[in-house]
């Protein structure tokens, strides 16, 4: 009997606490050491996790709500009733409107319904009771909300009052009053415990088309021309699901994995405008192509202007209709990158200036920052405090914000118990918007710095890593690399392995890049090639022959034909 091997003893490395890998068995190659690692253990779970197909979907019947919406749905395209979806204008909300326009047009064989995404800053996220009595005097039969609505009460019951039918799909939490919009159905994978699938709001708009489409073909085999549709949609799901950082394990891993392998070749001109403008390569997509790619160029409209220029590029653009807007909204992300490097500054120089870093959330405030950046501008900010953060813009009596967590401390939570100060707030335990009065300003931070001293530790407060397998330095090759990025997609929920080397001895240091701000060494005497991305001033402590520890992300690299692997440091510590 072969023992385990772990190590069972926490270290703290130069910038984080270091946690202990599990134990696995050292039989087992890297690959089979990560899975087992993360509760992957018999060759059948391996094979399911490694090569999911789209057959492994959850059906949608089993979401609650779909069967209901679907015939609701269908029952009032028959009759033709003027239907129209109401999204919202993130990556996640923008996916799902689209998903929905494209299955309902290939059944109708006309053009989607109209698709409403509110302005962020003049209305907000989700539906109000005005917006309901607007769509009334349009003539509107049936509202589908996509990735918003749980909450909406008020506007359900406006929806009543006029005759208005209301359908209502989304993943974000119900009112902490458990009061639930009463309507044609809601369709939500959370109303019922722990779903066997945490979707995004895309997620949940594409079971609600599968759905949909049996019920329009009179059958659970769906036809052909829908088939078609409900697989071109695949990569639209992707990109929502990963840009909205939901879980990806289940059906979200299933459409990432499946939705980065068929975008190459995706007939939506829209898509592939996006594409093109990034330069997105024809193959071996990973999910940063759309974390780091396609999502912000959506996100960016909604963010400083309005997201219909997304929808109509991912509804019906085509040519250079297409390619004119996803240069602009190329032109707007690069916009909100310079805004966002401004909030950060500016947050920094308060959190510095005002020794905010001494309290166990940061909160911020200033009139001058674009209200839809500052979200993303708050992320930033944890990367340098590492501290709950919420930064808030002035609107008149008004102070409209974003907040963003760190790993173990719900915002939700925290933002409810704190609700007595609060106009309005909505989100997830990691990322949460809100209103509060100008008035309240003092009176919110000190709630939530008392409600943070009581739910958040010392040792929370220090960024940690957890290896998944400590690895020998001859077991950090080209292949092991090329069967790890098989374990992927990554992201929440199916993080990038990470391997823990020990007494490793170093070989080569030197400093790389502009300015000299990165750390490059060579280790063992398979001189592997480790970078450190911003440390290159630890190019004069770290010597010739140091033996150091390291936890780090392996991955491929190919130069000049050459292909071999490498490391992308983490953390390490010096033992000599």
């Amino acid at each position: 009997m072969i023992a385990k091997i772990g190590y069972d003893v926490r270290m703290n490395g130069m910038t984080r606490i270091w946690k202990s890998p599990p134990p696995t068995d050292p039989a087992h190659n890297l690959q089979d050491r990560i899975l087992e690692a993360r509760g992957i253990t018999s060759r059948s779970q391996f094979e399911a996790f490694l090569n999911p197909t789209l057959m492994d979907l959850d059906d949608p019947n089993e979401l609650q709500g779909t069967t209901e919406a679907a015939s609701v749905l269908a029952e009032m395209l028959q009759n033709e009733k003027k239907v129209l979806i109401f999204g919202d204008y993130d990556a996640d909300g923008i996916t799902a409107s689209t998903v929905l326009y494209h299955i309902i047009s290939a059944a109708t064989g006309r053009e989607g319904p109209p698709i409403y995404i509110p302005d962020r800053i003049d209305e907000g996220y989700g539906i109000r009771p005005e917006a309901i009595e607007k769509f009334a005097k349009m003539g509107i039969d049936l509202v589908i909300s996509v990735d918003c609505g749980v909450t909406a009460v008020e506007a359900a019951q406006r929806a009543q009052e006029l005759g208005v039918t209301l359908i209502i799909t989304d993943h974000h939490k119900p009112r902490d009053d458990g009061a639930f919009p009463k309507c044609a159905a809601i369709v939500h994978p959370g109303l019922e415990g722990e779903p066997k699938t945490p979707f995004a709001g895309v997620g949940v708009a594409y079971q609600l088309a599968w759905a949909f489409a049996r019920v329009w073909s009179e059958s659970q085999s769906v036809n052909e021309r829908l088939k078609q549709v409900l697989l071109d949609m695949v990569p639209l799901v992707a990109i929502g699901t990963i840009a909205d950082m939901v879980p990806l394990v289940g059906g979200n891993r299933i459409f990432a994995r499946w939705g980065l392998q068929l975008m190459p070749s995706t007939t939506n001109a829209g898509l592939r405008a996006l594409m093109d403008e990034l330069d997105t390569p024809d193959k071996k997509l990973s999910s940063a192509h759309i974390s780091f790619g396609i999502a912000p160029l959506i996100n960016a409209v909604g963010r400083l202007s309005h997201a219909a220029t997304a929808v109509d590029l991912l509804t019906h653009l085509e040519g250079d209709l297409a390619v004119g807007a996803a240069k602009d909204l190329g032109t707007l992300n690069r916009k909100r990158q310079t805004i966002q490097r401004e909030i950060v500054a500016s947050a920094l120089e308060q959190i510095e200036t005002q020794e905010l870093e001494k309290h166990s959330i940061i909160i911020v405030q200033d009139d001058s920052w674009a209200r839809g950046v500052v979200g993303v501008a708050a992320g930033k900010c944890i990367e340098t405090h590492y501290r709950p953060t919420i930064l808030l813009s002035g609107d008149g009596d008004e102070l409209v914000g974003s907040a963003r967590s760190i790993s173990g401390f719900s915002i939700f939570d925290a933002l409810s118990a704190c609700k007595e100060h609060i106009e309005k707030f909505g989100g997830h335990d990691m990322a949460a918007g809100l209103t509060i009065k100008r008035e309240s300003f003092n009176d919110f931070v000190e709630a939530m710095r008392k409600y943070a001293r009581k739910h958040i530790t010392a040792e929370q407060l220090m960024p940690t890593t957890k290896p998944d397998v400590l690895a020998d330095l001859h077991e950090i090759t080209h292949t092991a690399a090329v069967e790890i990025e098989k374990i992927g997609p990554f992201g929440i929920g199916n993080p990038t392995p990470v391997l823990q080397v020990m007494d490793a001895k170093v070989q080569d240091v030197h400093s790389m890049g502009r300015e000299n701000a990165h750390l490059a060494l060579k280790i063992g005497k398979e001189r592997i090639r480790c970078i450190w991305w911003g440390h290159g001033d630890l190019v004069k402590k770290i010597a010739n022959g140091t033996r150091i520890n390291l936890v780090g992300k392996i991955k491929t690299n190919e130069f000049r034909g050459h292909r071999s692997a490498e490391i992308d440091i983490i953390d390490l510590d010096l033992t000599s």
